[in-house]
């Protein structure tokens, strides 16, 4: 018997495998990897879920390795599957963030700035509200089991100690900034239509009486309207990106 085996053993093995994907993908996915979250909480979380699902994962784990370069190895590509998936969470979070930022371009509150839970960040104020929000509806709606479920049952789609897919990930990857960019226009689309006529109308009234202060007049204007938009659009904008959200993971939830 080596010396690595004598410092681990092969439970410990697990437990450590185990650890490296699921406490790094909690690092970085939305809820427990926010930055409000304490690291010390994020750590004990980890480490709980790492403990009760490794028996049933035992069997997915390749042999322990015979030298201290090859765990290391074999640890760094869990972490990167633990990225991965944190990664798409995250990603799909900033759809949030996207339709925000161009409501506040097209409701004059684009100059305001606060934290944005969902981007770690500061961000404009309808994009930070979206952004509690979907935390919220996430909590409410028991999808955080969904984001514990998929990083387990990513085990069938990544094996430990199987050759990493970069070519895969990064097309994913690829395709859920896209993604995430659509869905935050769509979510929009209702202020860029309604911003672009008002704009218009604008023009119109100031080529047909130039000595009218416009821009000083209607700006208070257009923040209304642009409020009583969001709060009638907030709902269903809410409830679109959530089912986008749970569609996305839907795909790693393999049964094990």
């Amino acid at each position: 018997m080596n010396v690595l085996q004598q410092l681990l053993g092969e439970q410990l093995f697990v437990w450590l495998l185990v650890f490296t994907r699921v406490g790094t993908a909690f690092s970085v996915m939305p809820t427990i990897g926010d930055a409000f979250v304490s690291a010390r909480t994020r750590l004990l979380f980890s480490l709980a879920v790492s403990v009760l699902v490794a028996p049933i994962l035992t069997d997915r784990m390749p042999a322990m390795p015979s030298n201290v370069f090859s765990l290391l190895v074999l640890m760094v590509g869990e972490m990167a599957v633990g990225i991965f998936l944190g990664t798409v969470a995250r990603l799909l979070m900033g759809a949030l963030e996207v339709a925000g930022t161009i409501i506040a371009l097209q409701t004059g509150l684009a100059n305001a700035q606060m934290f944005n839970p969902a981007m770690a960040s500061q961000g404009s104020l309808p994009g930070a509200l979206m952004g509690w929000l979907g935390l919220l509806l996430i909590f409410i709606t028991n999808l955080h089991h969904l984001l514990i479920m998929a990083v387990v049952d990513s085990y069938a789609t990544f094996v430990p100690g199987a050759p990493i897919p970069i070519d895969d990930m990064a097309n994913v990857v690829g395709q859920l900034v896209s993604k995430s960019f659509l869905l935050g226009v769509q979510m929009s689309a209702p202020f860029l239509i309604s911003g672009m006529l008002f704009a218009l109308a604008l023009g119109l009234l100031n080529k047909l009486a130039p000595q009218i202060q416009v821009f000083f007049l209607f700006t208070s204007i257009q923040v209304a309207l642009g409020l009583f938009m969001f709060a009638l659009t907030l709902a269903a904008m809410m409830m679109f990106w959530l089912t986008h959200f749970e569609a996305a993971f839907v795909d790693f939830l393999k049964p094990t």
